[in-house]
């Protein structure tokens, strides 16, 4: 179908005859139309790109003025709002692994380049830029949520507050920061201790001296060592209708409910591009989530598994579709591509503030207990329990699952894989709870969440 408004194409190439053949291959495409402009030198790209009405940057990184990796990084630097597409003569693995990585939208060999190919990582290239914008604007939730959250050093000091917690307390931040929290409590009317985080009812008084009664949860903030470092305490006003305890815990509950929401969200930006894998983040987390229970994984656990599980795989998003989507064998390049995505995934998650390590847990999921997993290869003892479980989960719905370049393998071959290698790829009590939920419990993975 052709685009009613063409698409502004920046083309910064210095060889007058690739020029000229992307300007034929732009010509001939059928599926859009296109404007292209076209400069020899990345000084004049930058300039150009610098008048934001570029739709997307066609780059040669073999240019008079810049060499290599530093022609993208220079243009991703004056314009990280345009989606790039690279090209070079050079069918260099590093290479296009680098400029994906570092936001490249695509990498185009120009002898394998044809009109329909560059066409597709144009149109690809705006939609999966147009996708990571959305994806970041998930991390203004903190700023955007109704209830108030305060987070404080382990002597009580204010380090940083949300925009609610302002409206709430009367409080700028100016006026509020590295000040300690008797500037706003009263008294405690209430609370549980559970699992390592407090909730309970908490009196606080306003700037202008009035009083509000919150619904309080106050979780501990660990870094990667385990060490509780900060705290960070979540309030809704209850002035008006104070609830009872037991309401307390309905409330909390809806909140987590919420969040898994907003992921399940997150979760179908991927699948509306990978019709293949359409439920497969939604199977794994639910298997996952039932070995979670048997194996007797914390509520903690328990909570983070199952927000990582639902977007395990939103990292796919930086991997051009025709990858994803390719029938029959892949290449080398197109599977280490493929790999990225734990490392995106988690780059796309690091800044949404979850309660749970949600962002560790998806960079984790592709690694084995021997280690020869990815992106870090990481040995038993450095991988988090949480990970180990979804990569059992991963690999058997994986397997059982239609995929573009085989068909199903079944539940039969899956669970062989996993016995097969228990104890050096995969974490043994996952993967024995695993079998017997289906092979023992009649477990299905076409259950629905």
């Amino acid at each position: 179908m052709v685009e009613d408004r063409p698409i502004r194409v920046l083309l910064i190439e210095a060889n007058p005859e690739d020029v000229q053949f992307i300007q034929e291959m732009l010509a001939e495409a059928s599926a859009a139309r296109f404007e292209l402009e076209c400069v020899d030198r990345l000084a004049a790209g930058l300039v150009r790109l610098a008048t934001n009405n570029i739709g997307v940057l066609l780059l040669d990184l073999d240019l008079p003025d810049s060499q290599g990796f530093d022609a993208f990084a220079k243009a991703y630097a004056q314009a990280p709002w345009v989606p790039i597409v690279v090209m070079s003569n050079r069918a260099d693995e590093d290479l296009a692994i680098k400029t994906v990585q570092e936001g490249a939208q695509d990498y185009l060999v120009k002898g394998q380049i044809t009109s329909d190919l560059l066409a597709r990582a144009i149109r690809y290239a705006i939609e999966r830029k147009r996708t990571e914008e959305a994806l970041h604007s998930q991390a203004l939730i903190f700023d955007n949520i109704h209830d108030s959250i305060i987070m404080t050093d382990l002597t009580g000091n204010i380090m940083r507050w949300n925009p609610a917690a302002e409206r709430m307390f009367g409080y700028v931040k100016d006026e509020i920061f590295c000040k300690t929290l008797d500037v706003l409590t009263t008294r405690i009317i209430n609370g549980k201790l559970r699992g390592g985080r407090w909730a309970g009812e908490m009196n606080f008084t306003r700037k202008d001296g009035t009083e509000v009664v919150c619904e309080t949860a106050v979780i501990p903030l660990c870094d990667e060592r385990g060490t509780i470092t900060a705290v960070c305490g979540v309030s809704h006003d209850i002035t008006k209708h104070k609830q009872a305890a037991q309401e307390l815990q309905s409330s909390y509950d809806k909140l987590r409910e919420t969040l898994i929401v907003t992921v399940n969200a997150l979760a179908s930006t991927v699948e509306m591009r990978d019709p293949y894998t359409a439920g497969h983040q939604r199977r794994v987390t639910i298997l996952a989530c039932a070995i979670a229970e048997e194996m007797g994984l914390t509520e903690e656990q328990f909570d983070g598994l199952r927000l990582a599980g639902l977007v395990h795989d939103i990292g796919k998003i930086t991997v051009p579709a025709e990858i994803l989507n390719k029938p029959g064998r892949i290449s080398e390049i197109e599977l280490n591509i493929i790999k990225t995505h734990p490392q995106a995934g988690y780059n796309l998650l690091k800044e949404i503030e979850f309660p749970w390590p949600v962002a560790r847990i998806v960079l984790q999921h592709h690694e084995r207990l021997d280690g020869s997993g990815y992106p870090g290869g990481l040995k038993d003892d450095r991988i988090m329990p949480e990970a180990k479980v979804l990569a059992v989960a991963d690999v058997v719905e994986a397997m059982a699952s239609h995929r573009p370049y085989r068909p199903a393998l079944g539940i039969e071959a899956a669970l062989h894989e996993i016995t097969m290698h228990k104890g050096t790829l995969y974490d043994p009590d996952a993967t024995d709870i695993c079998a017997r939920l289906f092979i023992n419990k009649g477990f299905a993975l076409e259950q629905e969440m």
